[in-house]
């Protein structure tokens, strides 16, 4: 029994290190030759397995371009970034502790984020799950302004939602690329002068006037 039990935990290490070899390719050749570019063929040699492994292990292109989206918008990151939210004292606080972890998400994803969004362009499949990654970044947001809500300091007559439609807004990728790398500005300075604009568009200043009347920094 104990033989057995090792050739199966031997087995299932052997097809998750697999797994992670096929997931490592296709995020490399995606990012190459972009999704429609690439084919399982390709895929397979280059993680140096079958291309039947590739559709048993990760379900074919479709399947691996979920993974990696999962990756980017159901990771352990994203678990990481509302909990540190919910830790962190004050609304403002918690802004700036959710435009760090856009910077680490992004640091961590931009490749797949660019994979993903390119591939929506041509095939119906990456757009349903970009939906679904636009859909998993706003549930994210409501849970993270519901937390800024318990301080009292949300700006009068904002939803949760629209809230979290304001920090998409202000913080989604194509916006923090273009002043980071398109403008130069760099990474701190693209995040400062979006959390500023988040925080003038959303928050309350402690006194209970709308932050958003004060005079930009």
């Amino acid at each position: 029994m104990a033989e057995q039990e090792h050739f199966q935990d031997r087995r299932h290490e052997y097809a998750e290190a697999t797994r992670r070899d096929v997931v490592a390719a296709a995020r490399e050749l995606f990012g190459e030759k972009g999704y429609a570019g690439t084919t399982v063929d390709q895929i397979a040699r280059r993680a140096r397995v079958s291309p039947a492994t590739v559709y048993a292990q990760c379900d074919g292109k479709q399947g691996l371009l979920k993974t990696l989206m999962d990756t980017w918008t159901a990771g352990a990151l994203v678990g990481e970034i509302i909990e540190a939210c919910a830790t962190a004292e004050g609304a403002t606080e918690k802004a700036r502790v959710l435009a760090d972890g856009y910077v680490t998400l992004y640091d961590a994803s931009s490749d797949i984020i660019k994979i993903v969004t390119d591939a929506s362009f041509s095939a119906p499949v990456a757009a349903e799950f970009l939906t679904t990654a636009n859909d998993r970044h706003l549930a994210a947001l409501v849970q993270i302004v519901g937390q800024i809500r318990e301080t009292g300091q949300l700006a009068d007559g904002l939803s949760d939602e629209d809230a979290a439609r304001i920090i998409f807004f202000y913080f989604r990728f194509e916006q923090f690329s273009l002043l980071a790398d398109t403008f130069g500005w760099g990474k701190r300075r693209a995040r400062d002068w979006i959390c500023e604009r988040v925080e003038a568009a959303i928050l309350r200043d402690v006194d209970g006037a709308p932050a958003a009347t004060r005079a930009p920094g």
